[in-house]
């Protein structure tokens, strides 16, 4: 049986850094073509497409399969995602997306929100340069664009910001995850380096890397210090292959970051604080409800090979926590402290699969004798998950504030009533007019009451504000507008008038 040092060590591939680009940059698709991209139809085309990998020299592990992707349009991705959304098991969820290869879906025909606004000079704001979820179906990119054209005829000086509509590819937008989508020859060194040091880790295809808070200079308000030790874990969802040029075309990958964390000052703050671990993991193991519980293959980069370690999944849906045991042997009802490589807890939100909120990573190191002299903890660095977005056509947007200031974490007093409220009538009435209907508009309560008691008799009256415009939590620092569900006619009608711009689609026709 491999010790929990050997296993450990497994779960990490420390050798490897990814330098162009760093992790943090946003790796852009190839510029628009409108013509097809094959795509890998089924596993028995993937694997031939692992193969010539493996031939070519360009992996170096047989044992590591890549998923297959498939293009489909977005409405069937996004019921994919809903529909196991929906299953109330957590084992079911997690049964179904293994099944199903709903991680490989990839959206035909998305456009890139961001490269369009500033492909036509359009005044939007963006709340990140660093995250990529700007990706809309057409029809939802041609009623940003017109509304937002009308919008600024009336309030010149008012200020519009996006925050998430969809992520490169579509798909579920899951807790502390970006996805990136590597298409074109421009991508092909970048893909090569990473599928040469992709390996099974805990059963999946992934590179782990680490970096340090220095790396990411755009979003260094997020690190205690630029020497922060950041664990950088990249999974490869899918690859298609191009078969006339006889490689990879497209590599669709999940990263996840994490931040290491140090103890509290106080050896008794501390102690507490790791009692709390284990407490939650006793009563985790003892009474949460199995999802899996399984041995998988991980990577030893000391042996150079493949080690076997027990993975254990479950959940307890009443108070809405999670644990991953990962250990070198399994283990049933109580924990097994000895033989513990790892524990992962996270919050479960139902209606998110396989999403794992707050995240933190709790590691034993150990003294001469095997005993636990310590602990190392790690924090999953925060990205928003959503239980819609999965197909592009929602959208989060800041409201209208006085001072164009705070537009993502507004104060009540800073908001715009006036500009708001015809912002969303605009909207309403493009979409409307451009035969795309907005589905609905969502904010929170407190915004609903500070707007309500602000507006006119006749606003509050209105078809907009008693129809339209919903509260839905979680909906006070931003609105959300989701169109109904856009035609594929709608979205060829919207991709015909957008192609006379210069923008950048995610999976063409």
């Amino acid at each position: 049986m491999a010790t929990p040092f050997a296993i450990a060590s497994g779960l990490f591939v420390v050798a490897f850094a990814l330098h162009e680009p760093p992790p943090t940059a946003y790796v852009e698709a190839a510029p628009l073509q409108w013509s097809a991209v094959p795509m890998v139809a089924d596993a028995a085309r993937a694997e031939a497409v692992t193969e010539a990998l493996f031939a070519s020299g360009a992996h170096p592990d047989p044992a590591v399969r890549l998923p297959a992707l498939r293009l489909v349009d977005p409405s069937e991705a996004e019921s994919a995602w809903a529909a196991i959304g929906q299953l109330d098991a957590p084992a079911d969820q997690s049964k179904a997306i293994a099944q199903s290869g709903v991680r490989g879906l990839v959206c035909r025909d998305l456009v890139d929100f961001r490269g369009l606004a500033q492909a036509i000079a359009s005044p939007f704001d963006f709340r990140d340069d660093t995250r990529g979820r700007s990706w809309a179906r057409p029809a939802l990119a041609r009623v940003l664009v017109r509304a937002q054209a009308r919008f600024a005829a009336e309030f010149p000086s008012a200020q519009l910001t996006v925050g998430d509509i969809a992520q490169p590819g579509c798909g579920q937008l899951a807790y502390g995850t970006l996805v990136r989508q590597l298409a074109g020859d421009t991508a092909a060194s970048i893909t090569q380096s990473l599928l040469r040091a992709t390996r099974r880790v805990l059963g999946e295809p992934m590179v782990v890397q680490w970096a340090s808070a220095a790396e990411f200079p755009n979003e260094s308000e997020r690190f205690d210090s630029p020497g922060q030790r950041i664990l950088v874990e990249t999974r490869i969802l899918g690859v298609a292959d191009n078969a006339a040029a006889g490689h990879v075309s497209q590599l669709r990958v999940a990263t996840r970051r994490f931040v290491q964390v140090a103890p509290p000052k106080k050896a008794r703050a501390a102690k507490r604080q790791v009692a709390k671990m284990q407490a939650a993991v006793e009563r985790l193991l003892a009474h949460g409800d199995l999802v899996r519980h399984q041995a998988v293959r991980t990577w030893d980069p000391s042996r150079g090979q493949e080690v076997v370690a027990w993975l254990q999944h479950r959940v307890d849906k009443r108070k809405g926590l999670q644990l991953h045991w990962i250990g070198a042997r399994t283990v049933v009802g109580a924990p097994d402290w000895t033989s513990l490589v790892e524990a992962r807890l996270s919050a479960w939100k139902p209606g998110k699969p396989e999403s794992f909120a707050g995240e933190t990573r709790w590691r034993p190191h150990r003294d001469e004798s095997g005993a636990v002299a310590g602990w190392d903890r790690w924090k999953m660095l925060h990205e928003a998950g959503h239980m819609s977005h999965a197909g592009g056509r929602d959208a989060d947007l800041g409201f209208v504030t006085v001072d164009n200031r705070g537009m993502s974490h507004v104060r009540l007093k800073k908001l715009d009533v006036a500009a708001t409220y015809r912002w969303m009538e605009i909207l309403a009435e493009t979409a409307q007019q451009l035969g795309t209907p907005v589905e609905g508009i969502f904010v929170g309560k407190h915004v609903r009451h500070f707007m309500n008691r602000r507006l006119s008799k006749e606003h509050r009256q209105s078809d907009l504000w008693q129809q339209v415009v919903q509260v839905v939590p979680g909906h006070d620092a931003h609105h959300h507008v989701r169109l109904a569900m856009p035609t594929a006619h709608d979205d060829a009608v919207a991709l015909a008038e957008l192609k006379t711009e210069p923008v950048r689609s995610a999976g063409t026709r």
